[in-house]
């Protein structure tokens, strides 16, 4: 433990524990219900319209940015000792981060589409391409 107290202890790193757990919970229900939504739609032969896809887009991106923080949060607390390679949590936090650079996660414009639809707005270009 970084504090010298084990981790079973230590109150801030439970608390952390704890709150990472509810994060990465949370992000996957999200899109758990955001898939059973799309899943429904398409069965009764409907279109998922544009909008439904950039908020399911603003959902998928905002979980995945969510679940990292909680990884972070973790690894913040894990010592030096996690950085070493032969460890596998600097392994989990590299594929986290690693995902996080994939386009398909960057927020900006799939936040700026949801948004703007949302408004009755018409994204373009770009903006429209990443939903």
């Amino acid at each position: 433990a970084i504090t010298g107290v084990p981790i079973k202890e230590d109150p801030y790193v439970l608390y952390a524990i704890g709150d990472a757990a509810a994060e990465i919970a949370a992000s996957r229900a999200a899109i758990l219900e955001t898939v059973d939504r799309f899943w429904d739609i398409t069965e009764k032969g409907q279109a998922v319209s544009f909008e439904q896809r950039a908020i399911g887009r603003r959902t998928q991106t905002a979980a995945a940015w969510r679940a990292v923080r909680a990884v972070d949060e973790i690894f913040a607390r894990s010592g030096g000792g996690a950085l070493q390679m032969k460890t596998p949590l600097q392994r989990f936090w590299r594929d986290a981060h690693a995902g996080l650079s994939h386009a398909i996660h960057v927020p900006g414009s799939i936040f700026h589409s949801s948004a703007l639809t949302q408004l009755g707005g018409e994204p373009k270009g770009v903006h429209r391409s990443m939903i």
